[in-house]
Formats: structure tokens, C-alpha cells, sequence
């Protein structure tokens, strides 16, 4: 006898949508003797938590990809669905089904017409994913807009995590934290969501996109006299403002490196950070001795020693020091150059900082060698040698450290001896033989 299959009955429109369960979906039933997945909990973070790089980031368990999985995926979808979430739907399907970002740039670089591989996703995240944003989209229908914004908040957290790493995805969901408190009016919020787009574009190294957010940040609580914001926001600036400002130096841009050097200036006097502040004296006034332009060079790098001064930073005095020294000399004022040079070269013995020392030396002998007085010239240059052996015996330098300062002393030796040779030459020829043919001193 042929077995009757009895018909399911079909869900209609007219009936009401089946609540959205919180709970994973239902393993099949072949795999019902498989020991079950522990759901690990997902933390959510609240619309006040500002650095997405923070530890409190979701923690994320790990999946394998199997069919059990695929079925869950699909099985979330309709449940999305029907339950009459159709932005919902869209945003998980897109979640669920993108390429996963962390592997899809090496296999495009190692296979470049292979197809990119979708991400993994487990159970516990699907379940995260779903209900995060059927609440978003349940809040927005009833005009709660504070759990709209929470809801879309957790999810960019969550991408941002470094077990995910997505950070586009992130973006993509600050971008519709920052859409809804326009719409509301909620400066609060959109402070926040300025100050997380502008986090995100510098992790993901955009630091042009970076600095626009950050500076929206940082205008919107001028107008609103958030004094903490302006500050949080001017924090944020000065390392966006010197990274940008850095990249344009190394390209040798260095007009555009001098106008944001002096931004994240500006900003550290802003957040009343006296260290950043510092350092961006250090870099205006090595960039404009770049530019041969020392004299505006020497008032930023006076600024920066007296900071370093104030800070107890010794090592900071040093490298004022010796940047003093290179912006003098670039004027040819050689006296104040070697004055700067062996306060440096004292801090470095203060420090124990070898490679320090050997460069103070260094620089000293070469001064010394200008001038002409090959006497003090050798004995920097013989100081010089011995730091550089040291170093690199210690094995914090290669041997071509060494044999640069052996030639450097060789020369200054050599001038020390013109004098005499050019003597000898005039009057006794026989001892310059001496000291050409058996090596005897030449006195």
C-alpha cells in the first residue's frame, strides 16, 4: 500500500508572525546524537563605550564550517523573515554570506580568479547577529530610538573585535548610529558616533577619512561647550594630526608635513597634553631644518627642551639637544652647535645610551675636523671607535658600525699629521722617510 504523506498545514499572511526566538535553531535530526555546541555568551556594549579597540570587545567563540551550519544560517533567515523583519533579513543574509575579510585578500593573491571564501559563522554569533538587529529594526518601528542605537552600536563593537576584524562592517553600522542621532537630534550620540568612525578609519590606516570625523567631533562640542568631548576629541587629533603629518614628511611633502605638524600642536595645547605637545615641537623644528629654515627651527626645538626639562625626560633633553646641534650648524653658528652637542653627549653617559654616545662623538669630531682642530677631532673620533666596538661586541651593531669609525679616525689622524708631513718635506726628509719605509713616528 502506497503510505499517505499528511500535508502540512501552510502559514498565511493573515496570521500572526511567530515571535523571533532568542535560542539557536534546532539541530537536524541526524546529527541529534552529536554532543552540543556550549553557547558562549556575547557581550553587548553600550552606546557611551568610545574606543572599539577597547578589551570589553565582544569575544567571539569559533566555528567550523559544516553543513549543520549552513542550515542554521538558512533557518535564521526564515525566521527573520517571516517573522516580518525584512531589513533584518537583508542585513543578516548580507552578514551571514560576505566574504570573510580575513582570509579573502590572500587567497585573491595566491588564486586571483578563485572565488572568495564565505565566512564562518557559529551558532552563538548568528544568534547575536539576529537578535541585535531585529531589535534595531522593532525599536525603530516604535520610535525608540535610544535601543536603535544601542543595538547598532553592539554590532559595530562587535566587528570591530579582534576575533572578527571587519572593520568596514563597522563602519557601515557607526554610519547608521550617526544617521539615527541626527535624526533625533542627539548630540550625545552623535559625538560618539563621529569620535568611532574617526577610531576606525585610523585602524584601518584611512587617516584623511580619520581626521574629518574627528574634527566634526571636535566642532560639535565647541558649539555645545562639551569641554570633556573637546578634549577627548582634540586627543584624538593630535595622533591622527602627527601620523598624517609623518606620512606626508616621509614623502618629502613638507609644507603639508609642517601645516599638520602644527594641527597636533594646537590640539595637545587643546587637551593640555604636555607631552604630545612636546613632541610636536620636536618634529616642527626638525622638519623646518629640513626646509633650511633653522631659525624658526631653534623656537620649537627651545619649546621642546624646556617641556622636557619640565617633565624630567632625559632622553627627550637629548634628542633636543642634539637636534639644537644639527639646526645651529645648518646656520654655520659652530659655537653653539658644540656646546649642544656635549650637553647631549652628557645625557647619553647619564642614560647609558651607547649608540647615543658614539653619535655625540661623532658629530663632535666632524666639527672639530671643520674647524681645524684635528687634535680634539681625534680624540672624539678615538671615543668614537671605542663606543662602536663596544657596541657591537654587545651584539646590538654589525661590524660595519666599526669599520666607519676606523675610517673616520684614520682621516683626523691623517689631518692631524698634514702639518708635520708638509714639514718634514721642507726640512728633514730623512725621518719622513723613516716613518714611510719602518713605520718610526713621525715627530
Amino acid at each position: 500500500m502506497r503510505r499517505q504523506v499528511r500535508q502540512q498545514p501552510s502559514r498565511t499572511a493573515s496570521g500572526p508572525a511567530p515571535a523571533v526566538s532568542s535560542a539557536p535553531a534546532k539541530k537536524s535530526r541526524l546529527r541529534r546524537n552529536k554532543k552540543a555546541q556550549p553557547t558562549i555568551p556575547i557581550p553587548t556594549a553600550s552606546k557611551s563605550t568610545a574606543d572599539p579597540s577597547s578589551p570589553s570587545s565582544p569575544s567571539v567563540p569559533s566555528a567550523p564550517a559544516s553543513g549543520e551550519e549552513a542550515v542554521t544560517k538558512r533557518q535564521s533567515c526564515e525566521e527573520i523573515l517571516t517573522s516580518g523583519y525584512v531589513q533584518s533579513f537583508v542585513d543578516f543574509f548580507y552578514l551571514s554570506h560576505r566574504p570573510d575579510p580575513n582570509t579573502s585578500q590572500n587567497s585573491l593573491v595566491a588564486q586571483p580568479t578563485a572565488p572568495p571564501e564565505v565566512i564562518e559563522i557559529s551558532p552563538p554569533e548568528m544568534t547575536f547577529l539576529r537578535d541585535n538587529l531585529t531589535k534595531a529594526e522593532e525599536a525603530r518601528r516604535k520610535g525608540d530610538t535610544p535601543n536603535v542605537y544601542n543595538s547598532y552600536s553592539n554590532l559595530a563593537l562587535y566587528f570591530q573585535s579582534p576575533q572578527v576584524s571587519d572593520p568596514q562592517t563597522g563602519v557601515y553600522f557607526y554610519e547608521k548610529c550617526l544617521e539615527i542621532s541626527k535624526l533625533t537630534g542627539d548630540t550625545s550620540g552623535e559625538m560618539a558616533a563621529y569620535h568611532n568612525l574617526g577610531c576606525v578609519h585610523q585602524q584601518m590606516g584611512d587617516a584623511a577619512n580619520s581626521i574629518q570625523f574627528h574634527e566634526r567631533h571636535f566642532e560639535l562640542a565647541r558649539k555645545a561647550k562639551v569641554y570633556a568631548e573637546q578634549e577627548s576629541a582634540s586627543k584624538e587629533l593630535v595622533k591622527v594630526y602627527r601620523e598624517y603629518a609623518e606620512e606626508k614628511e616621509q614623502n618629502k611633502e613638507y609644507n603639508e608635513a609642517v601645516e599638520f605638524y602644527s594641527k597636533a600642536l594646537e590640539s595637545a595645547r587643546t587637551s593640555r597634553d604636555r607631552k604630545q605637545e612636546g613632541m610636536a615641537c620636536y618634529r616642527l623644528g626638525k622638519t623646518y631644518t629640513e626646509v633650511q629654515q633653522a631659525a624658526k627651527a631653534v623656537n620649537f626645538l627651545h619649546e621642546y627642551e624646556r617641556i622636557c626639562k619640565e617633565m624630567g625626560d632625559l632622553q627627550g633633553s637629548g634628542a633636543a639637544f642634539s637636534a639644537l646641534a644639527e639646526a645651529y650648524l645648518s646656520i654655520e653658528d659652530s659655537e653653539k652647535a658644540l656646546s649642544y652637542l656635549e650637553q647631549f653627549f652628557e645625557i647619553a653617559i647619564k642614560t647609558e645610551n651607547l649608540t647615543a654616545q658614539g653619535e655625540a662623538c661623532c658629530a663632535l669630531g666632524v666639527i672639530c675636523n671643520k674647524r681645524g682642530d684635528y687634535k680634539k677631532a681625534v680624540e672624539h673620533f678615538e671615543k668614537n671607535f671605542e663606543i662602536a666596538r663596544s657596541i657591537v661586541s654587545s651584539g646590538a651593531g654589525d661590524c660595519s658600525l666599526v669599520d666607519a669609525s676606523r675610517v673616520y679616525l684614520g682621516m683626523a689622524r691623517g689631518n692631524a699629521l698634514v702639518g708635520k708631513y708638509f714639514m718634514k718635506i721642507e726640512v728633514d726628509i730623512k725621518s719622513l722617510l723613516n716613518w714611510k719605509i719602518k713605520r718610526e713616528p713621525l715627530v
